[in-house]
């Protein structure tokens, strides 16, 4: 599977070659047969690697978080940066009352997520409504071709600040960096004032959507789009995708601004290729897809 790290459940004779408990009593051969095994040997490599790529990945998201920190420090966590003419405005387009209500999904816990669905570094992500940018920002320092879609113009303006604090001393250090194929360079996030509702997002590999606060009309007009996805593609909302053309992956409960305690859940749907659809189904890995153009618009 194509991801940060993908790793492979590790055999009894694998776990029986980094263990150092004596075997017991009439396991001798058994560990005799698991020293000499050469599966067994590799299955101990891939565990290995595994762990050691796993590790690294925390690291990568750590140093991540810790930079958007920075670039954000003078916004808390769930702070608004929208103001009343926009606020009125957002709701006027999407048509229902409170549907520009803020809040943000903890960091840490979407850069988790990516890295337990496999979203491999180059895969475009998408935020729908994505505020002032966090996600997106942060997406984009793990290595994603990530793109933020948000209709408020002082959301829109605060995202596009950090991305300038972050990426301009990003992009000078990539240039000065040795190169080296286990490291994520940073890659420009793309923000862009405009509604969800009307932009085409299809070439997403996943696309993350706050959808609490959705209408019926809005999923609907959001699935509509995301139906011409590529199958596989993945689907991170909390309201699912209503219709025909998705398959549920699972269920997940992540951080967020507007609960003190406890956490919100939200649904994983893939994209079902052919006539198949609402079943549920593994999560395929995910490729290198060719990047897109990068702009600030």
């Amino acid at each position: 599977m194509g991801g940060i790290f993908a790793c492979r459940r590790r055999s009894p004779c694998a776990a029986a070659l980094v263990s150092s408990e004596v075997p017991p009593s009439g396991s001798q051969q058994a560990d005799s047969d698991c020293r000499e095994s050469p599966e067994a040997v590799l299955l101990h490599e891939v565990d290995s690697n595994c762990c050691s790529e796993k590790s690294r990945s925390k690291s990568l998201i750590a140093d991540a978080v810790s930079k958007l920190d920075r670039a954000y420090s003078d916004t808390g966590f769930g702070d608004d940066a929208a103001d009343w003419e926009g606020y009125m405005m957002v709701e006027n387009t999407n048509g229902i009352d409170n549907s520009a209500l803020y809040g943000e999904l903890h960091p840490a816990a979407f850069a988790n997520l990516l890295l337990e669905l496999g979203i491999a570094p180059g895969s475009r992500v998408y935020d729908l409504g994505s505020g002032t940018g966090k996600l997106v920002n942060l997406s984009a320092l793990l290595g994603y071709k990530a793109t933020g879609l948000e209709l408020e113009p002082g959301r829109h303006a605060r995202a596009c600040k950090a991305a300038l604090s972050l990426f301009s001393f990003a992009g000078r250090s990539a240039q000065r960096a040795p190169s080296d194929d286990h490291q994520c360079s940073p890659e420009k996030p793309r923000f862009l004032q405009t509604s969800f509702l009307t932009f085409d997002f299809s070439d997403a590999d996943l696309v993350f959507a706050n959808s609490v606060v959705f209408s019926q009309s809005m999923m609907e007009a959001l699935a509509h789009t995301a139906r011409k996805m590529r199958p596989g593609a993945l689907i991170v909302s909390h309201k699912s995708m209503p219709g025909h053309g998705f398959q549920a992956v699972r269920e997940v409960s992540m951080e967020v601004s507007w609960r003190s305690e406890g956490k919100v859940s939200f649904q994983v749907q893939q994209v079902a290729s052919g006539d198949v659809a609402g079943n549920h189904c593994d999560v395929p890995g995910l490729g290198h897809p060719e990047h897109p153009l990068i702009s600030e618009e």
